[in-house]
């Protein structure tokens, strides 16, 4: 018998991976709390602060909210980095810590890097991929719809009654909130459904429209900002006279935040028309396609494992055989002399 032969340990092909922890779900609804909390200071923060009503105090409180948060999400995006699976690729892993150091909103679904699973509100923890994708679209499908067309009593009141909102700080603020809220709900969805895509980056470039929405109050936010810090304006607060080119490129600014302002709200119109008509013969043909393509994929991964399994049931046969054939015969006990 060959020892070597007999101690060989037989591969195991389909290691268990690791389970959370009550530690790890605890962690995860913490942080997801606390990246909503976050998302809603910056919805808060871009919506709110260009406005003319806004408050000092209200500012303050967003600022220092936001820049108090955020050592938390860094200190845990680095302690998810160290206890990472050994196993895995280090790039992800280290790409996500990335992310959310710099936005923050992306720790609401964020993979974990030691059981490779997403915590999510009422589903618990769920495998990233498209069975996951597919259940966070029908989630979102109706109240997404809902929130698309709210932009409707939003515009009607801010360009119709538009002396009325400027001249009453309660209603300016309603609408504040209610264009915020808005925005909210579109950058949640896309969050959690970027984070559970199998592939993100697609799904961005796919939802061009989604990634637009999200984006454009940003820029608008970016816009204002910049004309109130810009050194124009310090020029003019030192008594300085502005040249005509330079008040010419303020009106560009001025007027390049009114677009994006109005491109917003034209592509949430857009959106929401995509979405109710979204039960076309056409597109119920492309989700079945897509279903068969899954199903297709499916089947090759199940067939992969069989194969798998046929070769790890072959190799422990073959090491069965060799150790019979290894074992000595039995030698009589009596000899003839």
């Amino acid at each position: 018998m060959n020892p070597n032969t007999a101690n060989m340990p037989i591969p195991v092909l389909n290691a268990t991976p690791p389970m959370p922890t009550a530690w790890d779900t605890l962690r995860a609804r913490l942080m997801f709390v606390l990246a909503f909390v976050y998302l809603i200071g910056v919805a808060g923060l871009i919506h709110r602060a260009p406005s003319k009503s806004v408050t000092q105090w209200e500012l303050d409180a967003m600022y220092v909210g936001l820049v108090a948060l955020w050592p938390i999400f860094a200190v845990e995006a680095l302690w998810s980095l160290w206890r990472r699976d050994r196993s895995k690729r280090t790039k992800p892993v280290l790409l996500r810590a990335i992310l959310v150091m710099f936005m923050p909103p992306w720790r609401l679904a964020l993979t974990d890097s030691r059981t490779n699973l997403i915590w999510i509100p009422r589903l618990g923890w769920q495998s990233p991929g498209k069975e996951l994708f597919k259940r966070l679209e029908r989630a979102f499908g109706v109240p997404m719809l809902l929130f698309a067309f709210m932009i409707l009593p939003i515009l009607l009141l801010e360009y119709l009654r538009g002396d009325l909102v400027r001249d009453t700080h309660a209603l300016t603020l309603a609408l504040d909130i209610g264009i915020a809220v808005v925005w909210l709900a579109f950058a949640t969805e896309f969050v959690l459904k970027a984070s559970a895509h199998p592939k993100p980056f697609q799904f961005a470039q796919d939802r061009w429209l989604d990634v637009a929405i999200v984006v454009l109050p940003m820029l608008e936010f970016v816009l204002t900002r910049w004309v109130d810090i810009a050194p124009l304006a310090r020029l003019l607060r030192a008594g300085r006279a502005l040249s005509p080119e330079q008040i010419a490129r303020m009106q560009r600014l001025y007027r390049l935040q009114g677009v994006a302002t109005k491109a917003w709200h034209a592509l949430l119109l857009l959106e929401g028309v995509r979405r109710l008509l979204g039960n076309t013969p056409e597109k119920r043909l492309a989700k079945l396609e897509e279903h068969i393509e899954d199903l297709e994929e499916q089947l090759k991964e199940t067939r992969h494992e069989a194969d798998e399994m046929r070769a790890l049931i072959a190799e422990k046969e073959a090491a069965e055989a060799q150790k019979v054939q290894g074992t000595p015969q039995p030698v009589s006990e009596t000899v003839q002399e």
